[in-house]
């Protein structure tokens, strides 16, 4: 796949920092329309071609499992991405803030994910399907990630 100037699109590897994260909505998201995957959930390695991305929950722990990975981030490996995912329809509480903003700049780059009213009330095909706020930032993070982390 290739993007509108012409480059390869970016192919991402989406490593949940814990539990919950949200890993296979951000993975259905990128893939939204799609005729080819831009991006796949871990699968205990992170291929050569793909870059890395730490999929977390906007709270204190998912943020605390964040720091811990990026502190332990194997060198080898091209800095991640974070992809932080909202809870709730509410501000990030605090310490989730100061500890995601301290490892921000140990990052490719930031992306956040809105809460999405709309997983509550459908299943995750039948919200892509319906449009909205979930087709609107599906196509925000397809459009962002495509260009890969150097964009």
């Amino acid at each position: 796949m290739r993007t509108k100037r012409g480059h390869p699109a970016a192919l991402w590897t989406l490593i949940g920092a814990h539990g919950g994260a949200g890993t296979s909505m951000v993975v259905d998201l990128l893939n939204h329309r799609r005729t080819s995957p831009l991006a796949f959930e871990f699968d205990g390695a992170v291929p050569a071609e793909h870059n890395p991305a730490l999929v977390v929950r906007a709270t204190a722990e998912g943020a605390d499992h964040a720091a811990r990975m990026i502190a332990s981030w194997p060198e080898h490996l091209a800095r991640p991405a974070l992809i932080i995912v909202a809870d709730a329809p509410l501000p990030m509480p605090r310490l989730a803030r100061y500890r995601l903003r301290a490892i921000s700049g140990e990052t490719a780059l930031t992306l956040r994910v809105p809460y999405l009213f709309a997983l509550r009330h459908l299943d995750r095909h039948a919200a892509l399907e319906a449009g909205g706020r979930v087709t609107r930032t599906a196509r925000t993070l397809q459009r962002v990630l495509s260009k890969g982390p150097t964009s």
